[in-house]
Parts: C-alpha cells; structure tokens; sequence
C-alpha cells in the first residue's frame, strides 16, 4: 500500500504540468474618501509628501475605463509611503507600506519574484 502511494505520488510530479494564465481581474478592499479625509488620517500624521503624481487609466464598476490621477507619497525619513488615485469627487489608498528602497536593480527584482529560473 504504502509503495503504491509513493509510485502515485511520483507518477504525479513526473506528468503534471504547470499552466500559467493571462493576467486576471481581481477586486480587493481598498480605503476611499475625501481627499481631505485621507490627508487628515495618512498623509499629514506620516509626513509624507509628494514624490511623484501621474495618470492612470483605471476601469470603473460599469466597465467603461476613464483617466484617474494618482500620487504617490513618501516619508523619506523612515521609508513610509502611500499610493493612491484621487480626484475632486473621491480619493482611494491603493496601497500603503514601509521599508521604501529606490535603488533596487530589475534583475534582483525579477529574480525575487518570478518563477522563471535563469
């Protein structure tokens, strides 16, 4: 019993296959408000300020796609940063972390995170 086990279990790893999609759609939890909200409950208490802002092209609940501003912040003193998507109407924290390290090499990067081995 215990070598048919073992043989399934080989015979398993030896014929399985890893399949790899497309990028997929997900939705996960993200904090909006005001703008004024979210400076009062991150950005002012963290001293961040703004490293650079940009234009993104986000998909809204009714599938249409429309151009958002984003501005991610930093506190350059204890790497605390913020991502989000802001406008008049609305602000969202994308993201928002710790440990910020601008000198990182795309190859060391890739490396750590993907499944392909060079």
């Amino acid at each position: 019993m215990k070598k048919m086990l073992i043989s399934q279990m080989l015979l398993g790893c030896l014929f399985s296959t890893v399949v790899f999609a497309d990028p997929e759609q997900k939705q996960k939890p993200i904090q909006c408000a005001s703008y004024d909200e979210v400076y009062e409950a991150y950005i002012e208490p963290n001293n961040m300020n703004p490293l650079f802002t940009g234009v993104s092209i986000i998909r809204r609940a009714d599938g249409n796609k429309q151009p958002m501003p984003v501005v991610f912040y930093l506190n350059s003193d204890d790497g605390r940063w913020m991502w989000i998507e802001t406008n008049q109407e609305e602000t969202c924290v994308i993201n928002i972390g710790d440990g910020w390290d601008s000198n990182v090499s795309s190859e060391a990067l890739h490396a750590l995170l993907s499944r392909k081995k060079t």
